[in-house]
């Protein structure tokens, strides 16, 4: 789906229903060899996010299938944080320009790929309708969205915390 954002660049906004199994829901360069089995760290477990080369692991507050969007712009986005609960900067890189998009159980194989420009990008990552969340496996208006953009920014930090209630 083609839109167009404030700034007039052209973006693609990737739609999904994932099984966050684990609490998690990954983004992984096509090629990526990545072992995920110790990124989980007291730090990413604060924000949410978790970084090897070529792999993100996105944190969600439920256990179940979550809507999840992935945004692809051109530059660095401006963006509303009183619109989002929770907010998160990180990185990766795709080196084959495919990202597998899957929840952690799922089988690779069968994980929905999208095609983008080779090469670095900074992500952030954002979660709302977080309070909407009563038990954990009930339905609630919760989204979880990746913004992606070309750069070599390393930068691994939290923007804005939800502190659960």
């Amino acid at each position: 789906m083609q839109a167009l954002c404030e700034q007039k660049e052209i973006m693609t906004i990737h739609q999904f229903d994932i099984f966050a199994d684990y609490f998690q829901l990954y983004l992984m360069d096509d090629e990526a060899k990545d072992d995920t089995s110790e990124i989980w760290t007291d730090e990413a477990l604060d924000i949410k996010l978790a970084i090897a080369q070529n792999t993100v692991a996105v944190g969600t507050y439920r256990n179940v299938d979550v809507k999840f969007e992935l945004e692809v712009v051109e530059s660095e986005p401006k963006v509303d944080l009183s619109a989002w609960d929770h907010a998160s900067l990180g990185f990766i890189s795709f080196p084959s320009g495919k990202c597998a998009v899957f929840g952690c159980t799922d089988y690779l194989p069968d994980a929905k790929r999208i095609e983008l420009p080779k090469g670095n990008y900074a992500l952030l990552f954002l979660a709302k309708g977080l309070d909407s969340i009563t038990v954990e496996w009930e339905p609630a208006d919760d989204l979880y969205k990746v913004i992606l953009w070309p750069s070599n920014s390393k930068e691994f930090r939290s923007v804005k915390r939800y502190e659960i209630t």
